[in-house]
């Protein structure tokens, strides 16, 4: 690091450094989840023939759902170093600043890590096809997640991990547990307001106050409907608008801000002690 970039309020030679030191932190960890994906496969090759990772046609592939799996429990342990004692003091020891220092973890977790991750899941999955292909089974199939599919994934996977990581940046222990659980909350909370706020438009074709308690919501079809009364064409609109806006502008931007503004908020306590 040079001398000159100690006094700047944001350097990306900073970053880049935090960001190198996070990735090999998190080796050791993508090599075991590396292990047992083929281990696993290994395994249902002597016993089926079968490369079960491979031979998932038409269907999220296991190594997507590995990738993100194995991402969304790193962003639960993002922060967990600056609630703690000793490991807090390093913490905050480190020569960066708050904002760099979230950063590098968004970025890591939301690009690094999904690009990393998904080459190596390329990697092993022709490896496996090689062999399934050399004992004559089946699983010969490679996976690429080259498609539109997989970039809308990857858009629901960042938005999950902005979510974990401001999780991570205020709860001690079993972050990732309890940030799902307030998400749940807060979607139960805004389907019921909508749902109702709908109906009060008069959106649903019929009189208020005769909605069955046999409504129900559908956020991948984006449809609405209570006791067989849809939402009229207009209301689908409104209410598909809404959804995108929440999903894909609204919840990001809250938890970038929010998770940068706690350990913002961390660094200026400590500094303070």
């Amino acid at each position: 690091m040079k001398a000159q970039s100690l006094d700047k309020p944001f350097s990306f030679e900073r970053l880049g450094l935090l960001l190198r030191n996070r990735v090999l932190d998190e080796a050791t960890i993508v090599g075991i989840g590396a292990a047992i994906a083929v281990a696993i496969n290994l395994i249902t090759l002597l016993l089926a023939r079968s490369a079960v990772f491979n031979a998932q046609p038409g269907r999220t592939s296991p190594w997507e759902i590995g990738v993100c799996l194995g991402g969304l429990l790193l962003a639960g342990g993002a922060f967990k170093g600056m609630h703690d004692g000793k490991a807090g003091t390093d913490w905050i020891l480190l020569p960066a600043t708050g904002a760099e220092k979230y950063a590098a973890g968004l970025l890591d977790l939301a690009v690094v890590f999904p690009l990393a991750a998904s080459a190596l899941g390329v990697a092993l999955s022709a490896l496996l096809a090689l062999v399934a292909s050399a004992v004559g089974g089946r699983g010969a199939a490679v996976w690429l997640p080259i498609g539109l599919g997989d970039l809308r994934a990857w858009a629901d996977y960042a938005i999950a991990v902005s979510v974990i990581l401001a999780g991570s940046t205020c709860f001690r222990k079993a972050a990732l547990v309890k940030t799902v659980g307030l998400f749940i909350a807060y979607c139960l909370v805004v389907l019921v307001l909508g749902s109702l706020g709908l109906w009060a438009q008069g959106f649903f074709g019929r009189e208020p106050g005769r909605i069955s308690v046999d409504g129900s919501f559908s956020i991948v079809r984006g449809l609405f409907s209570f006791d067989g009364a849809r939402v009229s064409a207009r209301g689908q609109r409104i209410a598909s608008l809404a959804v995108d806006l929440t999903r894909y502008a609204l919840i990001p931007a809250f938890a970038v801000f929010f998770g940068a503004a706690k350990v913002a908020e961390k660094e200026g306590r400590d500094e303070v002690q």
